[in-house]
């Protein structure tokens, strides 16, 4: 080798140390630029497939400088067989995309994905082996090209995104996939093999990369924001607004350290630039579960999740000051929230309906501790706090783990102690007692437990499941979503897999079987559940269940021998149309009729999209619900609930959209438009509405019934 080569190498090699760009951040991949840096390949299709070749090559590159990450992808794939439009943000699970998982710690907890389409719109979720948060948001860099063999894809990650080890050498896991469209059928690929016998998925990654004396600065951000809104309500005949409201606010992350952060806000803005999808709640005892949409909130979210729903965050329902911290080493995590709330929702679940009440301020925390001890496996505890001003507290203490063993097999657990003091106030409007307490909130002190307990094993063709579950009729969960109580539940199921080629590609036939008492060991419910489903070539998915019930008790009124059916059908040939429809029909229970009675379900839900150019998508989605006699077939109830999303995307940071619902059953119409400019995960402006309708029995026309105008302006400061 001579000395002028020898010299070249030691000048790239210290020009690569320095914090420099070692690619031309093009979205071009170009090999001779980037083949001298490790790659991967992407040739394990491992859904529906089974570690089989996938349709189209894929190769992932991977460099890197002081305080970023750089990756490049080339995804071969006909132009004709592509699918790709401009959209907002996470919104391409519809799309070709490819994406990049690092797991900093290796242990298998967790992995956060980043990619793109070809379009350049970007994605990232945090995914664990029994969860996947699409709401965790990282601020990264993409760019991406069509070229004649496909797309390219390059993208550019601050070190700073992720928590990991300070330490000069970083061996971090990582994993590459792709999903594709082509030929008729959704797969997806990565660059290892996969043991379905592993219920683990992310502890079976085993690729690795090495990073050397990386300097990635600590993150500190601030995000301002000022809102200002004008809210009017119907007076007779016209609608009187009010003085315009102003507000600001502040939040913010700070990084202690690379595995420690903090997170706060002041006076956030939590209302809902998107309206809750509606439910039929006719027949609902119960309270409806919404899941949360607030960023603050779902950040680390899947540190506190469980199977008791311990934790429901949409529980701290307006804070005016909230502060989170977070820890992630090697063998622990940390979570600890707090929360000053300016109104308290307050559930008391029972055994056949939960009752809720709204309040006034109180001083909410949760504290999580989670010890890894092996791949998969975990303990930790939990502790919930809620003080309410004025007087009144509820306290949950809990203990839970999963234990992976003999590959195949996962235990998890739960225990939670409950302790309520509960305030003196008309929250509450119904009468009544739960195992001698009053349903009132008169001050009583009591307490409650929960447990839960299941067995899973997991092949490659066999699914099975035992688990039992009890919760005692005074087990509060403040800060969670813990709505039926006095209850005890034994569960199995039985799902066999086949894993096919061509026209079938995946066929799942199971069963459930469920036994439900209550704590004076009266049975409430018991049944099975079989269902049969098949995934076949141009998308085309269809589902069909079948359940019996032997016994139902609801409240004295105890029907036997009870049928149902349900079916859908799902079929998406192509990136312009989406279509789904889901029909069930059977014997049930009118659970808020004047008297109970049991009547004939009828029910049925369409959910389509229609992308009507790489811009603009319609989506529309229709439910409809009755229930009538077995005796006369007189109707008990029915209805329907309407909704359009309109959407038109003019480049991949501004939109508009526009929200229309119709309830047939409350007679009530709502419409939302919306203009947004959304530059990152954490900058935006917008400005918007929401005018309600409601519809007058005599003339069957609608009238204004409330409006509100909105804009808000929120800036990213820092990193």
């Amino acid at each position: 080798m001579k000395y002028s080569q020898i010299f070249l190498i030691f000048l790239s090699l210290k020009i690569f140390s320095q914090n420099t760009e070692p690619i031309n951040f093009d979205g071009l991949v170009n090999y001779d630029e980037w083949s001298k840096f490790p790659s991967y390949d992407i040739s394990y299709e491992i859904d529906p497939g089974n570690n089989i070749l996938p349709p189209h090559k894929t190769r992932a590159y991977v460099t890197y400088s002081k305080t970023h990450m750089y990756v490049g992808f080339n995804a071969e794939v006909p132009k004709n067989q592509l699918r790709s439009a401009i959209r907002n943000r996470d919104q391409i699970f519809q799309d070709d995309r490819v994406a990049m998982c690092i797991d900093t710690f290796g242990d298998g907890r967790y992995m956060i994905c980043l990619g793109s389409n070809a379009n350049n719109i970007q994605f990232d979720l945090k995914f664990a082996t029994d969860d996947i948060d699409t709401s965790y948001d990282v601020n990264f860099e993409n760019k991406t090209q069509i070229t004649d063999k496909g797309y390219d894809v390059e993208l550019k990650i601050p070190f700073s995104a992720y928590q990991f080890k300070n330490q000069p050498e970083l061996n971090w896991k990582i994993a590459f996939f792709r999903t594709s469209f082509a030929n008729g059928k959704e797969s997806l690929s990565q660059n290892y093999p996969i043991d379905r016998n592993n219920p683990c998925f992310a502890c079976q990654v085993s690729s690795e990369i090495q990073f050397k004396n990386i300097n990635p600065k600590l993150r500190f951000n601030l995000i301002p924001y000022v809102y200002s809104g004008l809210q009017g309500e119907k007076n007779e005949n016209s609608i009187i607004y009010g003085k315009p409201e102003f507000d600001i606010g502040l939040s913010g992350r700070a990084d202690l350290s690379y595995a420690t952060s903090i997170e706060y806000t002041i006076n956030p803005d939590f209302s809902q630039v998107e309206a809750d999808v509606s439910q039929i709640d006719v027949n609902a005892t119960f309270a409806l579960f919404y899941p949360e949409r607030r960023p603050f909130f779902n950040e680390g979210a899947d540190l506190v999740s469980s199977e008791l729903s311990t934790v429901y965050t949409r529980m701290i329902n307006q804070p005016i000051l909230s502060t989170k911290l977070i820890h992630q080493d090697e063998k622990q995590r940390i979570y600890w929230l707090a929360a000053y709330d300016t109104k308290t929702a307050y559930i008391i679940g029972g055994e056949n309906q939960s009752y809720s009440g709204e309040g006034n301020e109180n001083f909410s925390n949760i504290l999580r501790y989670q010890r890894n001890y092996d791949k998969g496996s975990n303990i930790g505890a939990l502790v919930t706090n809620r003080v309410l001003k004025g007087g009144g507290s509820d306290h949950t203490l809990g203990l839970s783990g999963r234990h992976q063993f003999l590959q195949s097999y996962t235990i998890n657990f739960e225990l939670n102690k409950s302790i309520t003091d509960e305030p003196n106030n008309n929250w509450i409007k119904e009468e009544g007692f739960i195992k001698n307490r009053t349903l009132k909130l008169d001050g009583e002190s009591y307490s409650g437990d929960a447990f839960l307990f299941s067995l899973r094993r997991t092949t490659v063709n066999w699914e099975s499941s035992l688990g039992y579950e009890q919760l005692s009729p005074l087990y509060r969960t403040p800060l969670g979503f813990s709505i039926q109580n006095a209850s005890k539940n034994i569960y199995f199921s039985q799902n066999y897999i086949y894993y096919g080629n061509d026209f079938i590609q995946k066929a799942t036939l199971g069963a459930d079987l469920e036994w439900q008492f209550n704590f004076d060991d009266l049975q409430k419910n018991g049944g099975i559940q079989i269902e049969a489903e098949l995934v076949m070539k141009k998308n085309l998915e269809t589902r069909a269940e079948f359940n019996y019930q032997f016994n139902n008790e609801f409240e004295g009124f105890n029907p036997k021998n009870l049928n149902g059916f349900g079916w859908f059908l799902g079929y998406n040939p192509s990136e312009i149309v989406r279509l789904g429809f889901a029909f069930g029909m059977g014997d049930q229970i009118g659970y808020n009729l004047d008297e109970l009675a049991l009547g004939n379900e009828l029910n049925f839900r369409t959910f389509n999209s229609f992308q009507l150019s790489d811009k603009f998508r319609i989506s529309p989605i229709i439910r409809y619900s009755e229930l009538r006699s077995k005796i006369d077939n007189s109707l008990y109830y029915k209805g329907y609930i309407t909704r359009i999303n309109f959407n038109y995307q003019f480049n991949r940071d501004f939109s508009f959209r526009l929200i229309t619902e119709y309830d047939d059953f409350d007679k009530t119409f709502f419409s939302q438009p919306l203009i947004k400019w959304n530059p990152n995960p954490f900058t935006l402006f917008y400005v918007g509405g929401n005018i309600g309708y409601s519809r007058q029995d005599i003339n069957k026309s609608f009238t204004s019934e409330s409006a509100q105008f909105y804009l808000k302006f929120q800036y990213l400061i820092g990193n």
